[in-house]
């Protein structure tokens, strides 16, 4: 098979083909994409292949050729091409004479040396429709040359190129392979121009259509919700030729969504377009080379659970360089399947624990994923504050995450409840002796948890009798339902019922004084205390103004209605106040102001008091009008203290003002210099008549402006001056304003128009202009004359004239000149045309081409007629030469650049252009665009423009390469030594450079002040040049170290026997150089024995990192701890005694002392009311832990039986008593009454019982105290 031609399943092709006949194959054999779903995008059925013709080597770039240069080759070395000439050889060409190709860098030249033709014989398919296309040019001259199709025996004449030197022209066509022609030569001959020269080819097509086929693809079958999968298209050109406005659509499912609209192509970024209606992703390809592949990659998002979600790519293209048809080819269907993305879920309840309980916070806790299954493992506990030993409302927060990276939370709450002991609430009581007491009553109980407790209650003590004045006690015990107990004791205290007293003493009083009876009073009761407030005076006759004795009577009674009452007397002595002889004055500003002058003060018992007398407030200023105000004060030996006030004005003492104002005059008028001018003073009054004019040198004869001066003075001789400045104006004449004026003949003519007149008093005087004269006469030619006159308010009178010309009505004239320009340049017949008429003046826009032959892309002298119509109808007309000459580009000479980075580019440096008609036009380059970056390393481009004089324009470019231009670098680094060790500064010091390499060499110290004799910081600064200038310097830091001992701080211990010793606790070692050591200390002796008393040593031991050791030994006491000791002896009480088991016993500890107020009561059953035989245990702890308990026994005896009146009502037993005992006979000399109801009993057995109990107590107790 011939190599150039690739036969893809072309045999229903080629069938179809020869069917037909000589017609084109179809090859837009699928209609057009119909609407569709986004779930179903399948719209086309991609085409088979086509059977591909193309040409070789159709720009010619191979063999290839130096630049600005030719070559001639025999035709074996010319892919594809054979030539007809009679040396069979080819030549070739590259920028040949500055000439640019018309594709790629290379050309052929058919006029080589002889005319002939050059041709390609292509393996084809009858039927198959070919595209064909060719460049062609002059050389030196317009060349033509045919174009020739057909069976190698048998050409067809297709078409004829004949074009010029200036520039390549692209000639192009179809061609459908005629039936049975399976070879087709495809020939171009010279058959115009020089045979050694001329007739330029290039950019040859001789193929088939271009076709792309579109792969797609995505990178994995199924994607999850919300997850990301990458679609790819692949579309390439398996046609015979390049491709061109292709652009791939595709539709995108519903089921996903689209990234973004900016996909990659061959991976680069490129925008595409999206329609977030129709749903379709649009993507420019632009061109596609044959055999060329471009991958477009977009991703997409799983937005809705689907199976087999499909799309369809479609592809739009036409063949390079042809718009006649538009081809359309689909993709495979690409398939997607989206799956759920569902987050997991976490199990886990709120908690209530009691406060001081045990929580797991993971405990209970689980987490599940519809994809993952179990992920309890996974649960991580993100926030938890919950604080078991403080009851609150706490939080835990979980979080799990799922493999596809979907993340949960979840908070609980935990609430710790209290676990707090209940609280009892009463309140210590007082009573009134006798009075009812109800231990219960007021008294209440709650709990934290179990909320009102108060019918819990127990009263375990209560020894309360109301009968008798003393203190008392009640005991409350209540337990909760968490068995926590609490006792609360308050204090019952029953009073007496005495009088209350009152306190009051006799008083002595000056006359006059205030007298507050109830002053220093008060009263007090046994039982209601402070009683002060309930006083009462029943009785007073206290009268303050006259000396006499007088009584009053106090009464207070208290809550039990005793009264009681006092007297005291009150003496009143007499008592006058002094007096002040003190009078008001009037002063002037500025004068001086003594206040004691003239003030006197006298006492009835006293006499004169002058001398005492005080200041207390002084605001006069004498510098300052104003009513100020003096007050005095005098105090006589009875304390009587007398206060005056006087006022005190001060006057003003002003200078006198002038009212004058400034005066505008007209010239010659009068003025009168003390007219409207007066004075007056704030004192004197109107001074008008002392005003006097000090100077003047107004003069109304001239304009001007002058001055006037004034003074008076009051009679405080004091002065006051003032200047008024007088304007004499003038009274100038009025002025006209006219201009002359030219009419046409037969014009309108109005005489006021644009006359205006105005006066320099009066203003716009215009309305009072008159016509005094006016000989204009607009029918004839000639010069006429107006003359206008104006009188102004002061009788000036002005007069102006003005010459009118009436002018005749001429032809206009047209003015343009004869034309040069090059060849295909732009030709505005009316561009520097002007006419004028005499009369219309500029009537350039008025002109009109009325003839024009001008070709402005052929060389010739043309001709341009113009004509121009005035206002009267007045025609010129007026006939130019127009003349086209030739017309070549410039050129510009460039040359790519390297420079350093960081080094100056100057973009026009060496940069030149000339033109064939304008010579050198170096001048006029332009730099349209330059991305040059000298700061950064890289590969940039300059594009220049010139253009000629002729506006001619060329470009260029030119690559720049930034190489880099690094500094050196200096590796060094900081140093810490030890004193008077030796030191290297160049050791381990070196430094490169990314173009020199390695330049330890050529560093140098620039300052080094290193002493390793003493510590201290240092500095060595380090200097290196590379061979680019670039210096870089660097300073290092050199740290000369002590080299001290460490040491250890520890300090000496006493410790209980038995006690726990740690010898390292709060032991730690330091050192200067190496920091902390504790962890280094050693023990290398320590004798401690801490079941021993006595006194002890331990030695440490530290080294640090230069074998500096230190020793220090500590001394450790051990102390004895000793139980306390308890001291309590048995007791023996009668019923109803007080028994405060405390009040018995203290407690000694050898090292603590006195420990009695840490005593406990553990046990105690005693009950006072019973007789019988009880035990108190007492507990004690010492600082040291160590606990001592002691048990007493207490004997309550019974009392003998006393008669008790029952009071009213009867206080209610607190204790059920469990047994009363009643005598059997009273003694004879004790009254006997009933006892209370309630224990009323009278058998003699009870009788018997209490006699023996009795009999065996006093026994027991005979038997103790021998």
């Amino acid at each position: 098979m011939n190599k150039n031609i690739v036969k893809i399943a072309a045999g229903t092709m080629i069938a179809s083909a020869i069917l037909a006949g000589n017609t084109e194959l179809p090859y837009n054999v699928m209609k057009d994409p119909v609407a569709h779903a986004a779930t179903t995008n399948v719209h086309g059925v991609p085409k088979e292949p086509i059977s591909v013709i193309s040409l070789q080597n159709g720009s010619f770039e191979q063999p290839a050729v130096a630049y600005g240069g030719w070559n001639t080759f025999d035709q074996s070395q010319v892919p594809g091409w054979q030539t007809t000439a009679s040396d069979g050889l080819i030549e070739i060409q590259n920028h040949n004479e500055n000439r640019d190709a018309a594709d790629g860098e290379q050309y052929a030249e058919l006029n080589a040396y002889e005319a002939s033709a050059l041709y390609q014989d292509i393996a084809t398919t009858p039927g198959a429709k070919v595209r064909w296309q060719v460049s062609h040019r002059g050389r030196h001259t317009t060349d033509t040359a045919t174009v020739e199709f057909g069976s190698p025996g048998n050409l067809k004449l297709i078409d004829t190129m004949t074009t010029s030197v200036d520039a390549w022209k692209t000639y192009s066509g179809t061609y459908t392979i005629p039936a049975g022609q399976t070879t087709t030569r495809f020939q171009f001959e010279a058959v115009g121009g020089d045979p050694r020269n001329g007739n330029l080819l290039d950019n040859i097509v001789f193929a088939t259509q271009s076709f792309i086929t579109v792969a797609g693809n995505v990178d994995k079958t199924s994607v999850k919700k919300d997850k990301t999968a990458t679609y790819s298209f692949d579309a390439k050109n398996e046609g015979g030729m390049a491709s061109q406005n292709t652009t791939l659509t595709i539709p995108i499912p519903q089921e996903v969504t689209l990234d973004s609209p900016n996909v990659k192509v061959d991976g680069v970024s490129v925008v595409g377009s999206y329609d977030s209606n129709t749903r379709i992703l649009s993507i420019p390809l632009g061109s596609i080379e044959k055999d060329a592949t471009k991958h477009v990659t977009f991703d997409v998002k799983g937005a809705v659970v689907a199976s087999n979600v499909t799309t369809q790519a479609t592809v739009t293209h036409q063949d390079l360089g042809f718009t006649d048809e538009d081809y359309t080819n689909y993709s495979n269907d690409v398939t997607l399947s989206v799956l759920a993305n569902n987050a997991p879920t976490i199990t886990a309840t709120d908690h209530t624990l009691k406060q001081g309980g045990t929580f797991n916070p993971l405990a209970d806790v689980s987490a599940t994923d519809p994809e993952d299954g179990n992920l309890t493992s996974s649960v991580k506990i993100t926030a938890n504050d919950v604080d078991t030993t403080k009851a609150g409302v706490y939080h835990v927060t979980y979080s799990v995450t799922d493999s596809d990276g979907n993340v949960t939370t979840k908070q609980v709450t935990v609430t710790v409840v209290s676990n707090d002991f209940p609280t009892i609430e009463a309140t210590d009581h007082t009573l009134k002796k006798g009075a009812t007491f109800d231990p219960l009553a007021d008294v209440s109980a709650t709990d934290k948890e179990d909320g009102d407790m108060t019918k819990d209650i127990k009263v375990t003590a209560n020894d309360v009798d109301t009968s008798k004045e003393g203190t008392y006690h009640v005991t409350y015990t209540v337990t909760d339902s968490d068995n926590n107990t609490t006792t609360k004791t308050i204090t019952v205290t029953v009073t007496s019922n005495d009088a209350p007293t009152i306190e009051a003493t006799d008083h002595t009083l000056k006359k006059g004084d205030t007298f507050n009876p109830l002053a220093d009073v008060s009263a007090a009761d046994k039982e209601d205390g402070d009683m002060t407030k309930d006083i009462k005076i029943t009785a007073n006759d206290v009268d303050t103004s006259k000396e006499g004795t007088y009584h009053v009577t106090y009464a207070v009674t208290d809550s039990d209605d005793h009264t009681t009452t006092k007297t005291v007397t009150v003496t009143v002595l007499s008592n006058d106040a002094p007096t002040i002889e003190a009078t008001d004055h009037s002063l002037k500003k500025g004068s001086t102001f003594d206040p004691l002058a003239d003030v006197s003060a006298a006492d009835k018992e006293d006499g004169d008091l002058t001398k005492d007398v005080k200041i207390t407030a002084n605001d006069v200023d004498t510098t300052k009008e104003g009513t100020y105000h003096v007050s005095y004060a005098v105090t006589d030996s009875d304390k009587n203290t007398t206060t005056k006030t006087i006022t005190v004005t001060v006057t003003s003492n002003d200078a006198p003002t002038i009212e004058a104002t400034d005066h505008t005059l007209k010239k010659g008028g009068t003025f009168d210099l003390l007219a409207d001018v007066s004075a007056a003073d704030k004192e004197d009054g109107d001074v008008t008549k002392e005003i006097k004019v000090t100077s003047s040198d107004v003069d109304t004869t001239k304009e001007g402006t002058y001055h006037v001066s004034y003074a008076v003075t009051d009679s405080d001789n004091n002065t006051t001056t003032k200047t008024i400045t007088v304007t004499v104006t003038s009274n100038d004449a009025p002025t006209i304003e006219a201009t002359d004026h030219t009419l046409k003949k037969g014009g309108k003519f109005d005489v006021l128009t644009d006359v205006s007149a105005a006066d320099k008093e009066d203003g716009d005087l215009t309305k009072d202009i008159q016509v005094t004269a006016n000989d204009v006469d607009t029918t004839k030619e000639g010069t006429y004359h107006v003359t206008y006159a104006v009188t102004d308010s002061d009788g000036n009178t002005t007069a102006e004239t003005i010459t009118v010309t009436v002018t005749s009505n001429d032809a206009p004239e047209i003015f343009a000149n004869d034309r040069t320009f090059k060849k295909g340049g732009t030709f505005d017949p009316l561009a520097d045309v002007s006419a004028t008429d005499k009369e219309d003046g500029d009537v350039t826009t008025a002109v009109k081409v009325t003839e024009n032959n001008v070709e402005p892309d052929k060389e010739g002298v043309y001709s341009v007629t113009y004509e121009v119509t005035d206002s009267d109808n007045n025609t010129t007309t007026k006939k130019i030469a127009v003349t086209v000459t030739s017309n070549d580009v410039p050129e510009i000479t460039a040359e790519d650049h390297t420079v350093k980075r960081g080094k100056d580019f100057d973009p026009l440096q060496d940069i030149k252009a000339t033109d064939r008609e304008d010579g050198d036009i170096t001048d006029a380059i332009k730099v349209i665009e330059s991305d040059v970056d000298t700061s950064k390393e890289g590969i940039y481009h300059v594009t220049y423009s010139i253009t000629d004089s002729d506006t001619n324009t060329v470009f260029k470019t030119i690559t720049v390469t930034v190489t880099s231009n690094e500094a050196p670098a200096i590796t060094a680094t900081d140093h810490t030594i030890k004193k008077g060790a030796k030191f290297d500064p160049m050791a381990e010091v070196s430094a490169a450079d990314q173009e020199d390499g390695d330049l330890t060499k050529s560093i140098k110290i620039k300052s080094n002040d290193v002493d390793t004799a003493k510590e201290g910081v240092y500095h060595i600064e380090y200097e290196v040049t590379d061979s680019d200038d670039n210096t870089t310097t660097k300073t290092i830091t050199v740290t000369v170290t002590s080299n001290d001992k460490p040491t250890i701080e520890a300090t000496d211990h006493t410790i209980k026997k038995g006690g726990k010793f740690d010898p390292l606790a709060e032991v730690t070692a330091t050192d200067f150089e190496d920091g902390d050591l504790t962890k280094a200390i050693k023990i290398i002796h320590n004798t401690v024995d801490i079941s021993k008393e006595g006194t002890y040593q331990v030695t440490y031991e530290v080294t640090d990192s230069d074998g500096n050791k230190t020793e220090k030994t500590i001394q450790v006491t051990v102390t004895s701890n000793e139980k306390p000791e308890i001291e309590a002896t048995d007791q023996v009480v009668t019923a109803g005694d007080k028994f405060n088991p405390l009040d018995i016993v203290t407690s000694e500890d050898k090292e603590d002392g006195n420990i009695t107020n840490k005593i406990e009561v553990i046990k105690n059953n005693v009950d006072t009311s019973k007789p019988g035989v009880y035990q108190v245990t007492y507990r004690v702890t010492d600082s040291d832990g160590n606990q001592t308990e002691k048990t007493i026994s207490v004997t309550v005896l019974p009392v003998a039986a006393t008669p008790v009146h029952p009071t009213s009502p009867p206080v209610k037993p607190v204790v059920e008593i469990a047994s009363t005992i009643t005598p059997d006979q009273p003694q004879p000399s004790q009254a006997v009454a009933e006892l209370p109801t309630t224990g009323d009993q009278s058998n003699k057995g009870a009788v018997a019982l209490g006699s023996g109990l009795i009999a065996l107590a006093y026994l027991l107790l005979f038997r103790r105290k021998k």
